[in-house]
């Protein structure tokens, strides 16, 4: 009996051999399913709030260093105040004794829906009165300081802390009862450390050594959107204008594009909630920064593109802006090779380079160079037939899905300037 005993066993083993291992396969794929949960869900860090405020005012102090070596530091204090539509206003007061400093330190008041920005530094009989209009960009232009003038840098942190990129220091921390980053970067050989609002994106306290902005923001007193901001001229005063002429404004992207003389991109992939504020067509070399600054390299010679017009578009969404310059087929033709050229021999001194190749939209297969400027994360892309060149506070994924959804005019959504309010 002991042979067949164990011949019955050989044969039952071989059964079960043979039977699919079904709790064994069952826990190995629940095991992989909550792996998978916990890298992309449960151990996945907390999104980037997108930036929410669309007022906002405060106090400032602006600590300057002194200009003759000796380690000394002058504090400037002052107010700030401005709104979604792209109204602010702004004063600064200096110590009593300081030289010259009711020339240098004025109160401002910007009107967005004039593109008129009027200033006056001084006081009493000898104050000097000043209105520019037409300057770009048309939104919250005072001469004055505000947490809005470090608005790219705090879109760096933002983007830095979506990407998890180690090229900027990054800390979360608590200040009374709001969360900030605190965030340390070295852009064009300048140390600089900030310390930005994570729900509001608002810079909060910025410092590179030179100088250092503190701003006390009044959460509980946010202006409304329709606010104004007045500055009265007294009577017999004199009142110097200048009108800015480098930018011709436009009702919107095709009457910009005929003052060119093409037919410019727009894009049907701008973050939710952005809307175009104003464009405007000007010179190639209007705002020359864009080559000779963001591209250190590519010193276009100006009879390359003499007579050649750009197109702007400015995008706002509550107290954050990003601008967008295009150049078309004439220009794109001549400066091709000296771009891909400069931008390939650029690369390693732009902080956080990357390359994209763009899948969709006019410029699909077209490299896309990302990297951060002082204006915030920004997006280089060229072809035969188009140059685009886009700064602000959008993240590097919302650059390149921009890029991806640019098309011709009129083949997607107008982009025309949104009504003032």
């Amino acid at each position: 009996m002991e042979p067949e005993r164990t011949s019955r066993e050989l044969r039952t083993a071989a059964r079960v051999s043979r039977r699919p291992p079904r709790f064994a396969a069952t826990a190995m794929a629940l095991g992989i399913i909550f792996a998978l949960a916990y890298v992309f869900f449960l151990h996945a860090p907390p999104p980037v709030p997108t930036p929410d405020i669309a007022g906002f005012q405060g106090t400032y102090t602006w600590r300057v260093a002194g200009r003759n070596g000796d380690q000394s530091f002058t504090d400037r204090n002052g107010t700030f105040s401005a709104v979604a539509s792209g109204n602010a206003g702004g004063k600064s007061n200096e110590p009593r004794g300081q030289i010259f400093s009711s020339v240098w330190f004025p109160e401002s008041a910007y009107a967005a829906t004039k593109r008129s920005e009027l200033t006056a530094a001084g006081v009493g009989p000898n104050s000097l009165y000043s209105r520019t209009i037409g300057a770009w960009p048309p939104v919250w232009r005072v001469a004055t300081r505000s947490p809005l003038d470090y608005q790219g840098l705090a879109a760096i942190v933002r983007a830095a802390v979506e990407d998890g990129d180690r090229s900027i220091g990054i800390k979360p921390l608590k200040d009374g009862d709001r969360k900030v980053w605190r965030a340390a970067m070295t852009l064009d050989g300048q140390d600089i450390e900030l310390v930005v609002d994570q729900f509001t994106g608002i810079v909060l306290w910025y410092a590179d050594g030179q100088s250092t902005f503190t701003a006390i923001v009044d959460w509980n007193a946010a202006p409304p959107a329709d606010t104004t901001y007045a500055l009265k001229v007294p009577t017999g005063q004199k009142l110097t204008t200048k009108r800015d002429k480098a930018y011709t404004y436009a009702s919107s992207l095709a009457e910009a594009g005929r003052a060119a003389g093409y037919t410019p991109l727009e894009s049907t992939l701008a973050p939710d909630g952005y809307a175009v504020k104003d464009v405007a067509s000007a010179f190639w070399l209007a705002d020359p920064t864009w080559w000779t600054v963001h591209h250190a390299t590519v010193f276009l010679p100006r009879t390359l593109l003499a007579g050649q017009r750009q197109v702007v578009s400015l995008y706002t969404r509550g107290l954050s802006w990003f601008t967008v310059q295009q150049l078309g087929p004439e220009a794109a033709r001549e400066a091709q090779g000296i771009i891909r050229n400069a931008v390939h021999k650029d690369r390693s001194a732009k902080l956080s380079f990357q390359a994209t190749q763009l899948q969709y939209g006019a410029m699909t297969n077209a490299m896309a160079y990302t990297w951060y400027e002082k204006s915030g994360p920004t997006l280089f892309v060229s072809d035969a037939q188009h140059i685009v060149y886009v700064t602000g506070a959008l993240k590097r994924q919302e650059l390149i899905s921009y890029a991806e959804g640019l098309e011709p005019l009129g083949s997607g959504a107008s982009a025309s300037p949104s009504p003032s309010p």
